[in-house]
């Protein structure tokens, strides 16, 4: 029976480590951005990670653009920067876990591109950044999604 028990607590400590504390951006903000309206001269760049099940649900990943952190992430949240037109490069770090491949890209002023990021098989896949199947789909991630900013 004790070995039932430790076993148990084990596995949530496992479970829960990967739990960690998201920070959320200013609900104003946040109504502003999910508006998706483009800056002149400027690109407002999104990174939304989709609604999950239990795999993968409890672990964070924090949006870096530019090697910089947009925005830590579970599932239902989206992150968001503005740089200038140029290329970029985007990826994710998982918590714990590893670093996703980097996807470049090239912006032009005015353009508000949404980016797909989290784990492929429903969970049990490779940690990715990607396009939405279509930009229906992006924008209603982030429409539904809660903004996060990065976490210390």
């Amino acid at each position: 029976m004790k070995i039932q028990h430790a076993v148990a607590a084990g596995l949530v400590v496992t479970i829960m480590s990967g739990c960690a504390t998201v920070t959320y951006g200013d609900k104003g903000a946040e109504a502003t951005l999910r508006e998706l309206q483009p800056v002149p001269g400027r690109v407002s760049l999104y990174v939304c990670r989709e609604k999950a099940a239990f795999v993968g649900a409890g672990n964070r990943t924090t949006a870096i653009v530019d090697n910089k952190p947009i925005g830590t992430l579970k599932p239902n949240n989206f992150a968001h920067v503005f740089v200038e037109p140029g290329p970029h490069s985007v990826y994710i770090e998982h918590n714990p876990g590893g670093k996703s491949g980097v996807l470049n890209l090239d912006t032009r002023a005015d353009e508000v591109p949404i980016f797909w990021v989290g784990m492929t098989g429903h969970g049990w896949g490779v940690l990715t950044v990607d396009q939405f199947k279509s930009r229906s789909e992006a924008e209603s991630c982030v429409r539904q999604a809660q903004y996060a900013i990065p976490t210390k």
